[in-house]
């Protein structure tokens, strides 16, 4: 699945290079690329990136760290 197909059927506005806020895990990162329907996002401080459903527990942040979008609550 492609982060455009992600987009549309997840209803977020990832993008490859976005800031995230993984609320679960109450840390950030950055969205890396796409992995059978999952985002492959690299945590700050991690070595690789893990696989993140698009719909939970992720803020989905602008160039200024503001919030544009939140799932998972």
């Amino acid at each position: 699945m492609s982060m455009e197909s992600i987009r549309k059927a997840r209803g977020v506005p990832a993008k490859r290079g976005m800031r995230v806020h993984y609320k679960y895990g109450k840390r950030f990162g950055v969205i890396r690329s796409t992995w059978a329907g999952y985002l492959r996002i690299l945590l700050d401080g991690d070595k690789y990136a893990g696989c993140y459903h698009p719909t939970w527990q992720l803020d989905y942040l602008d160039d200024d760290g503001q919030v544009i979008h939140s799932t998972g609550d």
